[in-house]
């Protein structure tokens, strides 16, 4: 944010740890101007829907009993169907001269909440997540700014356990930093050595705390994922790829394949595909379908086809997928 605030900002794209570092600035500068009542926050209420429209069509006339500047953030507008959309566009025509809008769209926002952003004299902001492949490179020069050296072969493999997700890629690398200190480095086997809380781990935890049969287990490292910044349709396309490629593993084992050979059938980073052969031990090929057919059930629960929210489709998934009583 600028240091002379405009009345309305939306801020939008894919990019969620630089919407989430704007977001954080916004909080910093307005608790600075009037305090830590100076900003109203309206989220989705228990992660379902949009941010409460209604509520900020009330707070935006509403006259401030200071003379400090007001604050308003909505995010996840990118969830608000026109319905609700409709009179927020109307009442950004005229904001009083006291007031900061912010609308945070974790997507593309849709046009008319643009054009209204454009013509009440707004700022937009987008921030789109880089490609998977451009990520190595990126993360290579940020650690370098974090002061350290990241080889590029472990970025690499850092994008490979860890998928693209760039607040979970930047934790890690904040993460890195303390351990390589100011002008240190990380190489390929310094990574293999100590991430071990990545989602190739950690999904794989999960999928072995479902084939265990402990459903407690499974819901901890699933509420871990997500507080890192999975979110639940990624942790299902993560753990059933997963899963599918345990498959394809333990049909080859039960035919009598030699592991090395399995491995390298099965099209991952070396270092993966024998953590996942290894990992497999007695588990059951049977056991391995019924879990993956669980997450398919739980794909199409996230899809509209369940009156619940994705994280309760998520723990009952992960209860039938251990084969407790739900």
């Amino acid at each position: 944010m600028a240091d002379s605030l405009a009345s309305l900002y939306l801020i939008a794209g894919t990019d969620q740890a630089k919407i989430d570092a704007t977001r954080g600035r916004l909080r910093a500068r307005a608790e600075g101007d009037g305090g830590a009542g100076a900003l109203e926050i309206f989220e989705p209420s228990e992660g379902r829907g949009g941010p409460d429209h209604e509520a900020l069509l009330t707070a935006i006339p509403a006259m401030s009993l200071t003379e400090a500047r007001r604050y308003l953030l909505a995010d996840g507008v990118e969830r608000w169907r026109d319905r609700q959309l409709e009179p927020v566009v109307a009442a950004l025509g005229s904001l009083p001269p006291d007031l900061t809008v912010v609308l945070i769209a974790r997507a593309k926002p849709a046009a008319k909440l643009v054009k209204a952003v454009k013509a009440g004299g707004g700022e937009i902001h987008e921030f789109e997540a880089p490609k998977a492949r451009e990520m190595p490179r990126l993360l290579v020069g940020d650690a370098k700014r974090l002061g350290y050296v990241l080889d590029s072969a472990a970025a690499r493999l850092l994008v490979e356990r860890m998928g693209a997700n760039p607040v979970r890629l930047r934790n890690e690398l904040e993460r890195l930093a303390l351990w390589a200190g100011e002008g240190g480095r990380v190489g390929l086997e310094d990574l293999e050595a100590m991430v071990s809380d990545t989602s190739e781990a950690a999904v794989w935890a999960l999928s072995d705390a479902l084939l265990e049969r402990d459903p407690a287990r499974a819901a901890s490292l699933a509420e871990r994922l997500i507080s890192q910044g999975e979110n639940v349709t990624g942790l299902i396309y993560g753990l059933a790829s997963r899963l599918r490629k345990a498959c394809a593993a333990a049909a080859q084992i039960e035919e009598g394949v030699p592991p090395k050979q399995v491995e390298s059938s099965l099209g991952m980073h070396p270092y993966a595909a024998r953590q996942l052969v290894t990992r497999l031990g007695q588990t059951s090929l049977d056991d391995l379908c019924e879990a993956t057919m669980a997450l398919a059930d739980l794909e199409v629960w996230c899809r509209g086809g369940a009156d619940y929210g994705d994280e309760l489709a998520l723990t009952l998934a992960l209860r039938r997928a251990a084969r407790a009583a739900v």
